[in-house]
């Protein structure tokens, strides 16, 4: 993601006219929290100069009227429209008639002293469109995608730096390889963790396997992990640690068929040339499982993946027809990968 627009809004430049969009939510909300504090900053009357409008509910045209209101108090204020989907080949739950044309010329002439920022939670604008053409020209445009195996140790280890508390190097990669990409559990963690240690403290590898609980698609990862590199009694045992947490056979079987499903998918686009995150665009998913998945699979023949792919979807067959246990049938299955 393009960090630039957040060091202008720190200088106090700000943009009249932005649009987010992008799949990672957590990031486009964050940047709204950012503009809110430096276009409105802490004053009493901040909460009369901030307004937030759902397009899936109200038309476009009242959300530029509200941008073409001044602020009663003088200063700037700040309009979101959220859920732009007319914006998208993709209509959403929309009921309203836009009329994209007003957005356009608002655009062209906005009103000084206000911020209008209209977002979308789309992988891509449909630039056949002429409003996204139009506005293109206009907007300070900023995406806001999953972030790739790169940033999301930079983004990690920039969250656990604004804390204020003493990190470990290593705490970093700990923290992702315990709870994943998902940044908003990510940002969660990492504020229980800077309250757990206090101010004199320290977060290291220890403190996250402490206080940070596993997943199951975390274990059910390192499960597969072990199963791919025929470490087998370590699988086993990864199961067995499971079963004993309570965890249901038939959820874990399906975790487990994703991710074989998930490796095959990635050896394959990998073999055509594909990169990490285009891979992760054409399947649909975070970059940060693809780039896990491009590990396991390095030692792997896309024979194998097939394989192993056929035996637990029919193992999953085999419990639902009632042919076999369904611990027995993820005992075998552990077993069998050779």
């Amino acid at each position: 993601m393009d960090d630039k627009w957040i060091k202008e809004i720190e200088s106090g430049q700000f943009a009249p006219v932005y649009l987010f969009y992008g799949m990672e939510t957590f990031l486009m909300e964050d940047a709204i929290r950012r503009l809110e504090d430096a276009v409105l900053g802490g004053g009493e009357d901040r909460q009369w100069n901030h307004t937030v409008m759902d397009l899936e509910e109200m038309p476009i045209q009242d959300l530029v009227l509200e941008a073409e209101t001044p602020s009663f108090f003088g200063g700037h204020r700040l309009v979101v429209g959220k859920n732009a989907w007319f914006l998208t080949a993709n209509r959403g739950k929309e009921k309203q008639e836009h009329r994209p044309e007003e957005l356009v010329r608002y655009a062209a002439r906005p009103l000084e002293g206000n911020v209008l920022v209209i977002t979308v939670s789309a992988e891509k604008l449909d630039v056949r469109k002429k409003v996204v053409k139009d506005l293109k020209k206009k907007v300070r445009e900023v995406v806001f995608q999953p972030l790739d195996s790169k940033e999301l140790p930079r983004w990690v280890a920039g969250k656990l730096k604004e804390t204020g508390v003493k990190v470990h190097p290593r705490t970093t990669e700990a923290l992702i390889r315990q709870v994943g990409g998902d940044l908003q559990l990510l940002d969660m963690e990492i504020r229980k963790l800077a309250t757990y240690v206090g101010t004199s403290g320290r977060i290291t590898p220890e403190t996250v396997a402490e206080m940070v609980p596993r997943t199951l698609e975390q274990d059910v990862f390192k499960l597969v992990d072990r199963v791919a590199r025929r470490k087998t009694a370590e699988g086993i045992a990864l199961f067995y640690d499971l079963l004993q947490n309570r965890e249901e056979p038939i959820r874990i079987l399906a975790l487990i068929i994703r991710q074989f499903r998930l490796m095959l998918q990635v050896k394959v686009l990998a073999a055509k040339g594909m990169s990490e995150r285009e891979i992760a665009s054409t399947l649909k998913v975070h970059p940060y499982p693809v780039k896990l998945a491009l590990r396991q699979v390095h030692t792997c023949s896309e024979g194998a993946l097939r394989e192993w792919l056929f035996q637990s979807i029919e193992a999953e067959r085999d419990i639902k027809s009632g042919r076999i246990d369904k611990t027995l049938a993820l005992e075998r299955l552990i077993l069998s990968v050779r």
